[in-house]
């Protein structure tokens, strides 16, 4: 269906070049959103929410797997009302467990909100510049080659680097330090930021 779309809006762009002059362009932005940096920092940011979340039914599970050890050490001395009731808190613990994997990690979970949350602006930013960009200088045109094929163009009317270059002005990729001016001594090269566990699987 990509192709398709994108077909026809090139049909329509070269009849129009008929009529009139067309300048075309097209930007990947896929690669700007991998190499910008304010897309590293939310993926930062991002996955110390999910490691925060992650903890929590972690630490859950760890309290599942000492209640059941538990109760296999003590089902032997127990009455059937007293294993009954430890039966329960185990069951509602791992209820809780399975409702919070839920509300963080399922769909429309906290997980997806929270990206859709920090990574809305970024991607109405970059549409911003790119439509900024055919304003000034002029384009009939700009197609973004991540949404779909096309088998030739030109390296020349590839605008992702400048919309890059234009989008990470005045940013500093995280974990890197800004040049120090001559004559000011450099800061030990440490990362700011903590390292960032994988997110475990359950």
């Amino acid at each position: 269906m990509k192709k398709v779309f994108l077909a026809v809006i090139l049909m329509a762009g070269l009849a129009l070049g008929f009529a009139q002059a067309v300048k075309l362009g097209y930007v990947n932005t896929d690669r700007i959103l991998m190499q910008s940096n304010e897309a590293a920092e939310i993926a930062r940011l991002f996955n110390l929410d999910k490691q925060n979340w992650s903890n929590q039914i972690r630490q859950l599970d760890e309290e599942i797997k000492q209640m059941e050890r538990q109760f296999e050490i003590d089902k032997l001395t127990k009455n059937e009302q007293a294993k009954r009731e430890a039966q329960t808190r185990i069951d509602t613990k791992k209820a809780e467990a399975g409702r919070l994997l839920e509300e963080y990690f399922g769909e429309n979970g906290r997980a997806e909100n929270r990206y859709k949350e920090l990574i809305e602006p970024l991607t109405e930013k970059i549409h911003n510049l790119i439509v900024k960009t055919a304003e000034e200088e002029k384009y009939t045109m700009i197609f973004d080659v991540s949404m779909g094929t096309i088998l030739y163009a030109l390296p020349t009317i590839d605008l992702t680097e400048q919309i890059l270059l234009e989008l990470n002005k005045g940013t500093i990729a995280p974990g890197t330090e800004p040049t120090p001016t001559p004559g000011q001594p450099e800061e030990p090269k440490e990362s700011p930021f903590p390292d960032i566990k994988e997110e475990p699987k359950f």
